[in-house]
Order: structure tokens, then sequence, then C-alpha cells
């Protein structure tokens, strides 16, 4: 697949480079922590480097197959061609700026930062303009069902590239199964209510829905 994208559009997957947020954990982190860490130090220089160290090690087997995947599924490319990752303590993750925290083990990063470039490529690709976002969601409202709320509309796409990515590209239905688990443990309504919604549609009927979308909004 990544051979194929190459040579047949002369496409660059985007450098994705992990970091420690120093800056935002010397400010932002350091009064998060003050406010939950009760007696716990707050994740040092030498701790951070370690931690992302260990993240950059996990990732970069998938980071190719990965990247090149989705935007193979989709139809579609990053509009950037470099995506900084930035890792900070007391943070959940989110795709813009892209932001994650530093609990959960390497292994499992590897399927949050999948999560959160999915968020990126659905959102910032080169078929629409930036300022096309909210039009955006509209048109998901119409394809999904406008009266949904938005934290599981916008996850509709996602967790339907996902699970392609999941089960067809990697062949890991383990971290499928994970996935799902973890939001269910976690009690994250919205996000079981996406998984419901692409499991009951079905994700190859609403990826190929995403493929018309886009290819109309061109």
């Amino acid at each position: 697949m990544t051979k194929e994208i190459n040579s047949r559009e002369g496409y660059r997957a985007p450098i994705i480079r992990i970091k420690d947020a120093w800056l935002l954990r010397d400010n932002t982190s350091r009064h998060l922590h003050e406010l939950w860490g009760g007696d716990k130090p707050l994740a040092d220089d030498q701790w951070m480097k370690q931690r992302v160290g260990d993240y950059q090690k996990a990732w970069q087997p998938y980071e190719q197959k990965i990247l090149y995947g989705m935007t193979e599924i989709l139809g579609l490319t990053f509009r950037q061609n470099i995506i900084d990752v930035y890792i900070a303590p007391w943070f959940r993750a989110f795709s813009d700026p892209l932001v994650i925290g530093v609990m959960k083990e390497p292994d499992e990063f590897i399927d949050i930062l999948t999560h959160e470039l999915l968020h990126r490529l659905l959102t910032d690709n080169t078929v629409i303009s930036h300022k096309m976002e909210q039009k955006l969601v509209l048109e998901w409202g119409r394809l999904f069902g406008k009266d949904l709320p938005f934290v599981q509309l916008v996850h509709i796409p996602v967790h339907a590239v996902h699970k392609a990515i999941y089960l067809d590209l990697l062949g890991e239905s383990a971290r499928f199964e994970r996935d799902v688990a973890n939001n269910k443990k976690h009690d994250a309504t919205d996000y079981i209510a996406a998984w419901e919604y692409v499991n009951k549609q079905g994700y190859q009927t609403i990826i190929k829905q995403l493929q018309e979308l886009y290819s109309n909004l061109k």
C-alpha cells in the first residue's frame, strides 16, 4: 500500500515529531499538578525524556503503515508535512494542537496517536480549506444524524476508519477490543455511542460515505 501511494501520487506522509512539551509542562502542567498531584512529584526532564523515547520507539514500526493506510482508506492527504505531537503531564489527548498525556503505556500510545491523527486528517487535508471545518460537521450530521451530540458525531468517522486500521490494515483485533473496552471502563458515553453506530451501520459503509463526501467537496 505504501509503495503504491508513493509511486502513484508522489505523496509523502508527514513527519511526526513526538516531543516533550517542556514549556507546556513548566507552565500549565505545573498548575494542574498543584491542583491534582498531591504529594507526588511532577515529571522531571529525565522522566519525560524516557517516556517520550518509549513513545517514539513504540510508534516508529507502525508509523508509515498507519499514515499511508489512513490516507489510502479515505482518499485524503494531510495538508501539513510536519505534525508535532506534544507530550505533557495532566493532559488528555486532543488533535489541534496535538497534545497527549503521559499516563498511557507505549503500546496504547500508538492507538491514541492514530486516533488524533485521524481527527487531523479528516479536518485538515488538501481537499478542503481549514475554514470549512464547521461546514464539514454539518455534512457529517447530514450523513449520520444532525441531532447527534457533537462528540458522538465527530467520532463516528474517526472510529470507522480506525476500525479499518485495526482489523484490515494491522490485523490486530485485540487493539480494537481494547479501545472499546477502555471507553466503557471510563464511561465515555459519546465514544461508546459512536462505536455502537459504527458497528451497527458497518465501518465499510461509513468509509464509502466519507469517500463520496470528500470527493464531492473537491
